[in-house]
């Protein structure tokens, strides 16, 4: 089943799978937002999350 998540077919779940790892950087960096350095960490993992999810959709 987490397979499935992580590696969704196409159109089967890739927008809450977006949506999803949006919602999860967004409560993360609230919860670390006064140590800046910790911010921009989530923000770079969440942009290069993001870029695989869109190379996986390109394929």
């Amino acid at each position: 089943m987490t397979a499935s998540w992580w590696f969704p077919e196409p159109d089967a779940g890739v927008v809450v799978q977006v949506v999803v790892t949006l919602l999860v950087a967004i409560a993360i960096g609230v919860a670390v937002r006064r140590e800046r350095s910790l911010v921009l960490l989530v923000v770079g993992i969440t942009m290069v999350t993001m870029g695989w999810y869109g190379i996986r959709g390109l394929h």
